[in-house]
This record gives structure tokens, sequence and C-alpha cells, in this order.
């Protein structure tokens, strides 16, 4: 399938366009039946045109969850896959791996859509049909989105083909540099946040913002090493966002689009009358049960490294809301582990690995002697990431007594970025472009949450175990958002990665296999797409 081809399905206006971006508005409105001469004359039309990219993150499961999940937080030896996805372990990837394919593809539809929304919301905007505000802002999610997706794009392949109109050729061009690609996406985030408001109404809930543009354009300014660029970008976030006092509530399924900490978070929701089992629509979110333990869902098909376990410095509050093993509950005051249906039928059955030391059904994931490795082979580690272990509706593949069907996906939002994340990238900034005092100053304040400081004033936080600034700051990275979107990508972006990962897991990286192939299908359908370096 051309890239030509799939502009023309936008243009011809055959989309599924979603009919709002907050949780409780993400029916979808088909339009394949409905022409041009009565499509975009309405202000809800533009509307559903911006909400179709917005779509990109969520119509296949696979995109959020095997590409964006599983580039972030395998690739950094975090996380391991549980099933055929083991190339990550050691970096050989097959150009064939379908998830890789999935997101160039799908990424590419996201950028069609953004491509032809912009012409045709200016187009409203001259006709009258949307108000000179409404129309900025829909323009500025346009920018934003497109930016985005090729963020990601450029983060896990490197330099990929700008398309930034509706294609009017056969649709087959060579990849741009990385820098080429970051460079377009700093001009994108710029105009975003030059159209887009910092917050909006409950009823725009998760709708890109100022502020989410802003730390775009910072971190694709640090791409290309314009540290102090980037630093005055960042900047500007100063007073509209805080970090959360308590490292846990990053996460809490009750603390979903609060304006606090939160950039940009993916939305999902089960809507009226919706399935959340294997009927369920792709409005709902895999993540959770795809990464609990076998014993609690029947799937563990991710789990953590015993190794960020341990890498953890004592008294780091960020441990346990990141990863937990044996004899540790579950940090949710929501989450029961001894609640699921699956754990008291094996407590009921005499299963030894349900009970505790003193026999009674277990609180915590697993325990010492009777650790939850599941019964396959390969036998897991006994550790999981709970970041997105967070929705208490979430059951697994296990029938719910009270309304006889299974849970296995929810509606816990994907936050993509956050000022925790934003806080490193700035001390980063500042120091590289030689403000080292500020960003000891910025690192400090993310140590300072780590360690309960902002709850509790009186604490005295560590010193970081590297003395070495930049070694320090990849400890952070790792600590700060392993289990999230975009650890990796930070790793990478320092220039830094590889040795760490030589560092901390003895893995020696293959030239050019710290970015993903160029999918072998994508070359197929376009023979001017360069493969990445020795693959």
């Amino acid at each position: 399938m051309k890239k030509k081809y799939l502009y023309a399905v936008v243009v011809s206006a055959s989309l599924l366009l979603p009919l709002g971006c907050q949780k409780n508005v993400l029916d979808v409105k088909d339009t394949t039946r409905i022409t041009e001469d009565v499509l975009f004359k309405k202000p809800e039309d533009g509307i559903f045109l911006v909400n179709a990219i917005y779509d990109t993150f969520q119509h296949n499961r696979d995109y959020l969850l095997k590409s964006l999940f599983y580039n972030a937080n395998f690739l950094s030896q975090d996380f391991f896959n549980w099933g055929a996805d083991v190339s990550f372990n050691d970096y050989q990837f097959s150009t064939s791996f379908d998830a890789g394919n999935v997101f160039w593809r799908d990424s590419y539809i996201g950028i069609a859509r953004a491509n032809s929304a912009l012409p045709i919301i200016a187009k409203m905007k001259a006709d009258g049909v949307l108000t000179p505000e409404l129309a900025d802002r829909l323009t500025g999610e346009a920018y934003f989105l497109r930016g985005a997706l090729y963020y990601y794009l450029a983060c896990t392949f490197g330099g990929v083909p700008l398309e930034l109109q509706t294609v009017t050729d056969d649709g087959l061009h060579p990849r741009n540099t990385q820098d080429e690609v970051f460079a377009s996406i700093s001009t994108d985030m710029q105009k975003a946040a030059d159209l887009l408001p910092w917050i909006h109404g409950d009823a725009d809930l998760g709708r890109a913002t100022k502020g989410a543009a802003l730390g775009y354009l910072g971190s694709a300014l640090m791409w290309q090493k314009k540290y102090a660029e980037a630093v005055t970008a960042y900047k500007q976030l100063d007073g509209h966002y805080q970090l959360w006092g308590n490292y846990i509530d990053v996460h809490e399924y009750a603390n979903q689009n609060k304006p606090k900490e939160s950039l940009f978070e993916v939305q999902f929701d089960t809507p009226s009358g919706g399935k959340s089992d294997w009927n369920a629509g792709n409005e709902e979110n895999w993540l959770t049960s795809f990464g609990m333990p076998e014993e609690v869902t029947t799937f563990g098909y991710h789990y953590a490294n015993k190794k960020l376990y341990d890498s953890f410095q004592a008294g780091d509050t960020r441990k346990l809301p990141t990863i937990i093993g044996p004899n540790d509950a579950h940090p949710s005051p929501v989450i029961q582990i001894k609640n699921y249906e699956r754990v008291k039928a094996g407590f009921a059955a005499g299963n030894a690995k349900y009970k505790d030391a003193n026999g009674n059904i277990i609180n915590t994931c697993g325990r010492t002697g009777f650790e939850w490795v599941g019964d396959g082979l390969p036998k897991r580690s006994g550790y999981y990431g709970v970041k997105f272990w967070r929705d208490p509706n979430v059951t697994g593949a296990t029938n719910n007594p009270a309304d006889g069907v299974q849970h296995i996906f929810g509606n816990q939002n994907v936050i993509l970025l956050r000022y925790g994340e934003v806080l490193l990238s700035l001390a980063e900034a500042q120091f590289k472009s030689g403000a080292e005092s500020d960003a000891r100053i910025t690192f400090q304040k993310v140590r300072d949450r780590a360690f309960g400081k902002l709850a509790n004033p009186a604490v005295v936080v560590p010193p970081p175990v590297e003395s070495d600034f930049m070694k320090a700051m990849l400890d952070e990275y790792r600590h700060e958002l392993a289990g999230e979107m975009s650890e990796w990508f930070d790793l990478r972006r320092t220039g830094l990665h590889v040795q760490y990962i030589k560092d901390k897991h003895g893995i020696t990286v293959p030239p050019g296999h710290d970015l993903l192939p160029v999918p072998a299908q994508q070359i197929s359908l376009n023979p001017t797409l360069a493969q990445n370096p020795n693959y």
C-alpha cells in the first residue's frame, strides 16, 4: 500500500472520526458515506477531523504496546518480553518484525491525516465555519500531533521521510536525516505552542496544550544539540506544572488528566455498553493486564529485570511504584493482590504460591521460595512493572463473578510526557549549555521528590551513586522513567546509551542496533528507503 493511497483515504473523507478526546467522548463517527459537499460545513466537522489524528495512538493496540512501550523499555534492558519478541534482549532485530511495521505504517496514517486537516481547517476558517479561536486551536493540535508522531519515529528509526503536505505524486520518497526530522519537529512544536492554550476546559481534557508542545520542542532541540534553545523552551513551563509530592501519585488511576505533572496523555475509555474482554474496542488499553503476573491474569507477557529492582538507592520512593517482586505488596492503595479472582481460586485450591508465610491468602507479588515466575518456560524473573498496573477494574482472563465476564482491557490513560521528565531534560540541557550550577539545582528537584523531601522537608537526600554529572543523569532517567514511554529515547539522546548498557547489563549493543531497522515491508513498497546500517 503506497502512501499516496493513505493520503487519498483521508482526503476522500473515508475516516473513522472520534467525537472527542475526553475519556467519555471517545465514540466514533463513520464518515465513509458522506460526500465533501456536506462535510466540513459545521464546526464539529473540523473537530472530528483533528480527533482522527489522535486516534493514531488508540486504534491499534500494538501501537502503544508493542511499538512505543517495547521500544522505550525493552531496548533499555529493564523489561523483557515473555513470548516471541525476545530480539530486544541482544538487539538482533528482524526487519520483518510486525510491530515495527505497524508503528511505521500507522504513524504515517496519522501524519497523512494531519497534513490533510491543516488546509481544510484553514478553508473552514476563511469560510467562517470555524471561529478564529477554534480554528487556531485545531491547527495547533494538528501541528502538535504531526510533530509527536515524527518524534517517536525519529527516536526509534532515526531519519524517516518527511511528508509535510498531502502527497500528489507516487509517495515514494527517500528518508530525511535524523537531524532534518528533529528540525521539522521543532518547527511543528513551535507553531503548536504559539496556537494552543495552556489548559482546556473539562470538555476537552486530554487535548494537546501549549505546555505539551513546549515539552516536545525542548527535547527536539536537544536532539539537535541546541541546548541553550532547549533551556529557553523548557523554562517557559515554570509555574504551569509541578511535581506530585509523592511519586506514587504520578500514575494513580484516580489522578488521570489532573492538571499537575502530566503534559500529555493518551486517553482510553470503555464506551457505554462496551466490553472489556476480547470483544473490547481499541478505545481500551491492554498495557495493564499484559504485564501483570500470570498468577493473576494468565498473561505476564512482559516482566521486569531484577537488576532494575536492585539498582535503586535505599530510600528512593520510586522503587516500588515502578517495580515489585517477591514479598512486595502492591504500592497503590486501590490494588489488593489478594482480591484478584485467580489468587482467591488458587488459595482455595491449596496452591502454595497463593499462600503467605503464615498460610493466609497472599497479598504480595509472590514470596521467597514461591516466586511468581509463571508456569511456562522460560521462567519469568518474578518482578513486574506497576506503573500501568493501577486500574482496579482490570483482572485479566478470569471471569469476574460480579458480571461474569473477563476484564482484560481497561481505561487507564497512558502518559507520554510529564514534568518529571522535563526537569531531568532541562538539567541535562543546562549542563550541556554551560550552566552547571543551574543544572544541579534542577536535577536536585527530581531527587528531592524521589526521596520524599517534597512530602517531608526533614528528609535528608543522599548524593547520587555516580559523582560524574552525566552518569548520574543516566541513572536518574532510568529510575524516574523506567516502565513508561521514554527511558530508552532519553538515554539514546544523550549519546552515552551504548556504554551505559554495557556498564549496567554487560551487553554490547551491535553497531547501529540502537535503532530499529526500517521494516522490510515498507522497503518493498518504497524502494527509495535505505535500510539502517548493519541490518
